[in-house]
């Protein structure tokens, strides 16, 4: 009779731990996606070629006073001599 209350028991413990267990991977795999946000970078247009560019990873110029952005040094350069 107390084998069977302690079988029982330890029966009921593990039960609970595996539930504990599955319902807590559950709830971070579920919830991994709507915590993180992603951080975008601004991008700009390159007007020789038409590409759009990280902005930090653009070549820059100053053109008729203002910043243009490329996406390399030959566009900049078209840019530059049909511009002139």
């Amino acid at each position: 009779m107390i084998r069977s209350l302690l079988i029982l028991a330890l029966i009921v413990v593990v039960y609970y731990a595996l539930k504990t267990i599955f319902l807590s991977a559950l709830k971070s795999f579920t919830d991994q996606g709507t915590n993180t946000k992603l951080k975008g970078e601004d991008m700009v247009l390159d007007p020789e070629c038409r590409t759009y560019v990280v902005k930090n990873r653009a070549v820059t110029r100053r053109i008729h006073g203002a910043t243009t952005h490329f996406c390399s040094e030959a566009c900049a350069r078209k840019y530059e001599e049909k511009s002139k």
